[in-house]
């Protein structure tokens, strides 16, 4: 019985998905305040694992699993906390999935 939970433990962690993707955030004023203010709207959001604001470039780039929150769920927490339009860069969507780091496909 132990072998089999540790099993299923094991399996869940290698097929677990984290996705880095990049995000357009429109409406940043200042570069002290308003990238806090990105990062803050997604504390305590289960599932996102680190957010990184650039104010040069208005972007953010956020690591989260896609099995607990979604890419709009993100986008719409930050909108909806910060006032900032923030839509979702597709073509720079990366995902760290195991079989993409074996296999560099899906």
């Amino acid at each position: 019985m132990k072998k089999l939970i540790i099993s299923i433990i094991l399996g869940s962690l290698m097929f677990a998905t984290d996705v880095t993707m990049l995000y357009s955030v429109d409406g940043m004023m200042c570069s002290s305040n308003c990238p806090g203010k990105v990062n803050e709207s997604l504390k305590g959001v289960d599932g996102v694992k680190s957010c990184k604001v650039d104010f040069e470039t208005k972007t953010a780039t956020i690591i989260f699993n896609d099995e607990k929150v979604t890419s709009n769920e993100i986008a719409e927490t930050i909108t909806k906390v910060t006032y900032y339009k923030v839509t979702e860069k597709k073509d720079e969507q990366k995902s760290n999935s195991f079989w993409r780091k074996i296999f560099g496909v899906w």
